[in-house]
């Protein structure tokens, strides 16, 4: 860090997913650097054919900044949850040790047949599991920026994102939620979304793809790193 901050940061361009990265990168190098914002973008996926099941959805690896954790003792914790047929899919692979922990904790709190760990999914298998899920939950407790949000929107399957993440554009939006991730915050995530009424649901699901055909479809936002590159080569 030290070379970094006296030698490499004043020589070079930063680039920062979003307003809190941004944020981050300038407390970490104290004089002027150049940062150029610009999200992440992707091509969406083809739409999945959904057939809707009875599930929440974590997609991510596994790793104690993800809060797993905390996600498991609030679908334990929340009332329409456990009155409801819905189970918490736990998709990913990651530190074995913490997946163990995962395990134990859901055993303890009664709900292991409430909780599945599926391991890792990917390709279409994935876009289905984002399609057929009634909701997606990233309760970590940082990221820069979080792509299993643009995944599971392209599936038109809204999303539960943490405030450690860059993402109250999804309330803005009405696409998702941006929510504290205590278990106690998460839990009322979860009934405030089982409780939904069906037309408010199926609106949040409406919305969700558009949304990202519009902020985050790289055909359709190309020209800012073009232009951005350009800018490099005028100077």
């Amino acid at each position: 860090m030290w070379l970094y901050r006296n030698f490499i940061s004043k020589r070079c361009i930063f680039h920062s997913t979003s307003d809190l990265e941004t944020r981050y990168i300038k407390q970490q190098f104290k004089h002027d650097i150049r940062i150029v914002e610009i999200p992440n973008y992707f091509e969406l996926p083809d739409r999945a054919t959904r057939e809707p099941q009875k599930y929440l959805l974590f997609v991510g690896r596994l790793k104690r900044k993800k809060a797993i954790e905390a996600l498991i003792e609030a679908v334990a914790r929340s009332r329409q949850f456990l009155e409801s047929d819905l189970v918490l899919k736990v998709a990913g692979r990651g530190d074995e040790g913490y997946l163990i922990g995962l395990k134990r904790l859901a055993n303890d709190l009664g709900i292991t047949n409430r909780v599945e760990f599926v391991g890792q999914v990917e390709g279409e298998a994935k876009e289905k599991l984002y399609a057929n899920a009634y909701w997606t939950f990233m309760p970590s407790h940082t990221e820069n920026f979080g792509m299993v949000v643009l995944e599971s929107l392209a599936q038109n399957t809204p999303v539960m994102a943490a405030k450690g993440t860059p993402w109250q554009i999804l309330e803005d939006e009405k696409v998702g939620i941006w929510s504290d991730n205590s278990p106690e915050s998460l839990a009322q995530a979860v009934d405030r979304i089982i409780a939904m009424p069906a037309d408010e649901y199926d609106g949040y699901r409406q919305r969700g793809r558009p949304f990202v055909e519009e902020h985050f479809d790289i055909r359709k936002n190309i020209d800012r790193w073009n232009n951005f590159y350009a800018s490099l080569a005028d100077k």
